[in-house]
């Protein structure tokens, strides 16, 4: 890559480790208001399994933040982060999309993912433009 080029996804997967830390950082603390805005009011979000999930959904949230930012500290050596990533935002974005059309999540979670789904594109572009020195395992 040029230098214009790693200095770009330098701070592209920069800010993606912010939007990830953000995300995740906010549905770990601020609990019942994020499972709310995701799920609507009335969500039973007062019992363990649902806790537990939601909040082990944002610590991965999270987790991937920390990825990203490994990700920008050294773009050639962390490929497998990104490949993980950029399937995890398309999955998720392909589930919360069904779930948003039968009407089990708000439109503000789709939103969020689509935002997820943006950033899987930035990831693909990444990973193209980068497959000539990525090695036979990437």
């Amino acid at each position: 890559m040029n230098r214009l080029s790693d200095l770009f996804y330098s701070r592209m997967y920069t800010l993606g480790a912010l939007w990830n830390l953000g995300i995740g950082f906010i549905g770990i603390v601020f609990y019942d208001f994020s499972i709310t805005l995701f799920f609507g009011p009335g969500t039973v979000a007062d019992n363990l399994v649902s806790a537990l999930f939601f909040r082990l959904f944002c610590t991965a949230v999270a987790v991937f933040g920390v990825g990203y930012y490994m990700v920008s500290r050294d773009l050639t050596s962390n490929r497998g982060i990104v490949w993980l990533g950029m399937a995890s935002k398309i999955l998720l974005f392909v589930i919360f999309t069904a779930l948003f059309i039968a009407g089990e999540v708000t439109f503000l979670a789709f939103l969020a993912l689509c935002g997820d789904m943006a950033w899987a594109l930035l990831f693909i572009l990444f990973l193209w433009q980068t497959r000539e020195g990525a090695g036979a395992v990437s």
